[in-house]
């Protein structure tokens, strides 16, 4: 047994690198310290403390200076939790977007159906301020604005709008059925 862990421990530190000549001599060093022993009734075990030949091998040569301590383990970093949570930013990101794109272009749908979200709905307005405009322009803005206008006839479309009811600047809901504009013209 004892020449069977010698030579497992010769082996060990020809595969370190450590050099022919200190490994006999180590070797034979660990025979002598191992006969020694059993010529005291003392057991390899309790000289060596160590039962595995490469491991006792290894830490004598790193005790001697022969071989360099290995480096400690390094530690993996983890990459996946990080891309999972980019990639969940990115897509929350994205949904944000395309659900502002919708809601600022004002439509539900293709077919011109009214909005019927609750944010929508809330969407205020102010009264464009069209006194003093002619009546066909004044229409046009009011139109634009989301209005309904009393229709202003072609005969007076160059008459001057002296009023209007909702006065210019009050806020009105956006959606509300009938927001009208009511325009008063003089010639």
């Amino acid at each position: 047994m004892r020449t069977a862990f010698v030579e497992e421990c010769r082996q060990e530190w020809k595969r370190l690198g450590v050099p022919d000549g200190l490994a006999e001599e180590m070797a034979t060093e660990l025979e002598s310290d191992l006969g020694e022993a059993q010529a005291d009734g003392v057991s390899a075990a309790e000289l060596l403390g160590e039962s595995d030949p490469r491991r006792f091998a290894a830490t004598w040569a790193r005790e001697r200076g022969l071989v360099s301590e290995p480096a400690p383990p390094r530690r993996r970093r983890r990459v996946w939790p990080w891309v999972v949570v980019a990639v969940f930013v990115l897509v929350v990101l994205l949904l944000t977007w395309l659900a502002l794109q919708s809601w600022g272009s004002g439509s539900a749908s293709t077919h011109g159906a009214r909005p019927t979200s609750v944010v929508t709905r809330a969407r205020r307005v102010a009264v464009p301020n069209v006194v003093g405009l002619e009546g066909c322009q004044a229409e046009r803005i009011a139109l634009a604005a989301g209005f309904i206008v009393q229709h202003v006839p072609r005969k007076r479309c160059h008459d001057q709008v002296v009023t209007q009811r909702p006065a210019p600047g009050t806020i009105v809901q956006r959606l509300k059925p009938r927001n009208t504009v009511k325009l008063r013209l003089r010639g």
